[in-house]
């Protein structure tokens, strides 16, 4: 019940950003996607090459923390469960659940090592979102935006620099975390007085593991600084890709936009879906703030740009959806428990 409520309150934000850009905006639109022609056939493309880089990261630091698994095998589980973080409400926190089953069960990766893994994942993607948006803001700052009316740009700008600030915050804070070598440990402990029977014999099956995954956190910020350069820059590089998606998109639409323009646009989008990560794929809300910022950095006939541009972002998204369940469905015997586990 609550998941359709989250639903709905999604689709009445769009139905409100439909009833305010028009039907007259609405038809131009229409004609906008009609004239952008074959390279449409690109938009795919970037969260190929984005997921693809997520999954190299993630390999890297399964590597650090002892466990090699195949690339291939991490690429098609990450489809898999874009799928679900795109398509269910609060589907990022059911994602990184599922991600953590999957490779328990078909990598035989145990429960610590990959606990650990997508936490440091978690801590270094929000560490290069903040860089992300930084760069973004920064190179919006000094074009001054591409758009007919770059005055306008500033505020789209400091927006970005708010958003990075607060996003290097959070990454501060989640990195300390896993540097101080007791938090999962202390956390399990918690949760193992929990009212409900179930969970805390879980939890009591689980404490060697929580143990492990404090281990491994602090292992991996004891390696050299090169290497865990070499975790975060795909990391940094999957959000670039993201940004190039922006870019391509309006570049179909012939909107005048520039590369800082749709950094920001992008960034500060998907942090405002992070936030609202209970309506599925920031339903409604990334949509009317992607509007609102191509109006602020002053591209021609924003509303119908906008209502284009989110169409084919959120058909783009519907192909992954289609794609990732589809891995899901075919591919569904080869996620069983395929060997033993055991801990490092």
């Amino acid at each position: 019940m609550l998941a359709l409520a989250r639903l709905a309150l999604g689709l009445l934000v769009i139905v409100v950003l439909l009833r305010a850009i028009g039907s007259t905006d609405l038809a131009r639109a229409a004609r906008a996607v009609r004239g952008a022609g074959w390279w449409l056939a690109l938009v795919p493309l970037p969260t190929l090459v984005a997921m693809s880089l997520d999954s190299w990261a993630w390999r890297r630091i399964l590597q650090v923390l002892g466990r090699t698994v195949s690339w291939r095998v991490l690429l098609e589980l990450r489809l898999s469960v874009e799928s679900i973080v795109l398509a269910l409400p609060g589907g990022s926190v059911a994602g990184e659940g599922m991600k953590l089953a999957l490779i328990e069960r078909r990598l035989a990766v145990p429960f610590g090592t990959g606990a650990a893994s997508l936490a440091l994942t978690k801590a270094l993607l929000t560490a290069a979102a903040a860089l992300y948006l930084a760069a973004g803001a920064v190179f919006l700052l000094m074009t001054g935006g591409a758009g007919p009316a770059p005055s306008t740009s500033r505020v789209p700008a400091l927006l970005g620099l708010g958003g990075a600030a607060f996003t290097a915050l959070l990454a501060l804070v989640l990195v300390l975390i896993l540097r101080g070598g007791a938090t999962f440990l202390a956390l399990s402990r918690r949760l193992s007085t929990f009212p409900v029977a179930a969970i805390r014999a879980w939890m009591a099956s689980r404490q060697a593991s929580f143990v492990r995954v404090d281990a491994h956190a602090r292992a991996f910020f004891a390696t050299p600084r090169t290497t865990q350069l070499a975790c975060f820059t795909p990391f940094l590089l999957e959000w670039l890709m993201e940004g190039v998606e922006t870019f391509i998109i309006l570049r179909c639409l012939h909107a005048a936009v520039g590369f800082g323009d749709a950094l920001v646009i992008d960034g500060v989008g998907s942090l405002l879906r992070t936030i609202v990560f209970f309506v599925p794929a920031g339903l409604g809300f990334q949509d009317g703030a992607q509007v609102a910022l191509l109006g602020m950095l002053g591209v021609g006939d924003a509303p119908a740009t906008g209502a284009a541009f989110i169409f084919i972002k959120r058909t783009k998204e519907l192909f992954w959806i289609v794609t990732g369940a589809s891995f899901l469905a075919v591919r569904k015997g080869s996620w069983q428990r395929t060997s033993a586990l055991s801990e490092d």
